[in-house]
């Protein structure tokens, strides 16, 4: 009879265990990092994960729904979405930073501390070479 319980506790939780693995095999977890590589990609897949995402809501149930977004699957869309709307926001924001019209800068004076720290050390060594030589 033990024997029998003890088969139980260790057969169900591994057939339970199998039951989402497959599901898991089938969409490889991406990285913001790949996605930062492949922005194309990431276009693509944040398209069709804004309308896939919406259709899962409407037809899930909550508790579903919920597991869906941590499955591989849902974070790779929340991923691809991220990763997608931090890079338009980046190209919105560098195309609002380039000036409209080409204007040449005035060139401002270095200040007195922004010498460079070679130029110092020479003068310093010029000075110590002249103090330490004979009269």
């Amino acid at each position: 009879m033990k024997s029998q319980i003890v088969a139980a506790l260790i057969v169900i939780p591994a057939l339970a265990g199998c039951e989402g693995a497959s599901v898991e095999k089938s969409a490889p977890m991406k990285s913001a990092t790949y996605y930062t590589q492949n922005l194309p990609e990431a276009h693509e897949v944040a398209k069709r994960c804004k309308a896939l995402g919406a259709q899962k809501q409407r037809s899930l149930s909550a508790g579903d729904y919920q597991e869906w977004q941590i499955s591989n699957e849902g974070v790779n869309c929340q991923t691809a979405l991220s990763v997608s709307e931090a890079a338009s926001l980046r190209e919105f924001v560098l195309k609002q930073s380039k000036p409209q019209s080409p204007v040449a800068a005035p060139k401002a004076a270095a200040p007195s501390s922004a010498v460079p720290a070679s130029q110092e050390r020479t003068e310093q060594k010029v000075i110590s070479s002249q103090t330490l030589a004979p009269v």
